[in-house]
């Protein structure tokens, strides 16, 4: 069960948001209906990027209505793009994590004119195993000479 507003718990990052994740608009206007365990799990996401509601923050200003910047809530997550393939939403390599984990080494894919004829050859004959180049020949399309009959 997914409290109200006025029951959750703003210190619980599950409930601080699933309140106001319910019954989210769609295209068509009709309130979108999930399941409650993506809405903690989607508030619990959103706390842990940073995101805090109001009513959160009034709780820990002084009299004065100040909040000093280190009673403000740390991002804890970030999210890392994939190290391989393309970089776009559909990419499911991309993944959120902890804020501090550094971020892969990029893929660095060999100049094959600074390659020796031997790693060429090393190469090509993986592509050949994979299926990429076919018959072992690698050659550029030839004209061929129609000759028709007279």
């Amino acid at each position: 069960m997914i409290p109200s507003q006025q029951d959750s718990d703003f210190n619980d990052p599950e409930e601080h948001f699933a309140w106001a994740l319910r019954n989210m608009p769609t295209l068509g206007g009709v309130g979108a209906v999930t399941h409650p365990m993506f809405l903690k799990q989607w508030s619990k996401h959103l706390f842990e990027c940073g995101f805090v509601h109001e009513s959160y923050l009034r709780k820990k200003a002084d009299d004065d209505g100040n909040i000093h910047v280190s009673k403000l809530p740390h991002q804890m997550i970030k999210l890392q793009n994939s190290a391989r393939g393309p970089h776009h939403l559909y990419n499911n390599g991309t993944q959120w994590v902890p804020i501090g984990k550094t971020d892969p080494d990029p893929v660095r894919i060999p100049n094959i004119e600074t390659l020796t004829v031997q790693e060429k050859h090393a190469l090509l004959k993986q592509f050949e195993m994979n299926g990429m180049v076919k018959d072992g020949a690698v050659a550029p399309d030839l004209a061929e000479i129609e000759v028709k009959d007279k």
